[in-house]
């Protein structure tokens, strides 16, 4: 069995100020109950869904909030069947005209579970989404591409294998996620656990683009966007990340290489309020195991820097957690060297 090296974090007990949002004077709490008061409501009529969801609210990103919340505590995530359309597209990945014809039945086959038994995948979540906002007179597009986990787009790109949303608030785009925000596939107990994850509502573009990689790269909505090499190689990141709001800034690939003695200087974005108290590092070789404190950092302007040295040679998996859920991870090797060693190296090809 594998053993572990903890290296708790002993930090000054104070709050990080979250950035501030774009909608940070909207109370979402009508939107949220209007959404709860028709929870289990049928898709037979999506207008009339649409109608009882958005008629009380005045802005569209309330009416919004509403449709995406209704979406995400009421439609199950189908794991079995996203396995089967998974296998299905790499099956066919290399024949368009084949992936075509299947791809136009999978949606029939979609929208009936979606209105039948209230379960579906990505495409589901997404149309949905669109549709019951269109219906309420607010621009929203699908977005398809690629989904970041720690099986999927790890060093080279595979199949594209999600869809999500943007939806035009006010004049500018914003991006979304509903079937990540719902819940999660528990694979022991071969189940949809309903958990809501609100960090996936208008989340930062930034942030989105860690464990996103759309297809048309205009729905990066980057000043500069990133390409799928940068993609495929950045740190790790999870729900987790998203619901503490939590982005890697430096290093910025998975894989580190650095010299014995050497230390790194890993920086955080942090976009919520958290307590830093809670914020934690684990460094894991299989062989040892300590607890250390640790107060080695900074907080300034946003960004949490937290300086590290690695003091013996070997491999390392290198996770931030908060309140003792992992929001960032990083693949270390650290190489033979002289005490001065204090170069990093980035590597996104070992």
């Amino acid at each position: 069995m594998k053993r572990f090296i903890f290296i708790l974090i002993a930090f000054v007990g104070f709050s990080v100020i979250s950035q501030q949002s774009d909608f940070n004077t909207i109370d979402f709490k009508k939107a949220d109950s209007i959404s709860e008061l028709y929870n289990h409501t049928a898709l037979k009529n999506l207008p009339v869904l649409a109608h009882n969801l958005t008629f009380h609210l005045d802005s569209d990103v309330e009416k919004f909030r509403a449709i995406y919340k209704w979406v995400c505590l009421n439609i199950e995530g189908d794991y079995g069947f996203y396995l089967k359309t998974t296998r299905k597209r790499k099956k066919l990945k290399n024949d368009s005209l084949a992936f075509t014809n299947w791809n136009k039945s999978l949606q029939k086959k979609v929208f009936k579970q979606l209105v039948e038994n209230q379960k579906t995948i990505c495409s589901g979540y997404a149309y949905l989404i669109k549709e019951l906002a269109a219906l309420s007179g607010v621009a929203c597009e699908i977005v398809n591409g690629y989904s970041r986990s720690p099986s999927s787009q790890i060093g080279t790109l595979g199949v594209a294998n999600h869809s999500w949303n943007a939806v035009k608030l006010n004049n500018k785009w914003y991006l979304v996620d509903a079937t990540l925000a719902s819940g999660y596939f528990n694979v022991n107990e071969n189940k949809f656990i309903k958990i809501y994850n609100d960090g996936y509502f208008l989340a930062e573009p930034e942030q989105f683009s860690k464990s996103h990689f759309p297809l048309d790269s205009k729905w990066l909505l980057l000043d500069e966007a990133i390409d799928s090499n940068q993609f495929v190689n950045g740190p790790m990141v999870y729900g987790s990340s998203f619901k503490y709001g939590v982005v890697p800034v430096y290093p910025n690939t998975l894989k580190i290489e650095v010299f014995k003695e050497g230390t790194i200087p890993f920086q955080l974005k942090i976009l919520k309020d958290i307590n830093l108290n809670d914020v934690q590092l684990s460094v894991s070789n299989g062989i040892t195991k300590e607890a250390v404190q640790n107060d080695d950092f900074t907080f300034v302007d946003g960004i949490l820097k937290l300086n590290y040295s690695f003091k013996t040679r070997g491999h390392y998996d290198f996770h931030v957690l908060i309140d003792d859920e992992v929001v960032v991870s990083y693949a270390v090797r650290v190489l033979k060297g002289d005490k001065q060693g204090k170069l990093v190296v980035l590597n996104n090809e070992k």
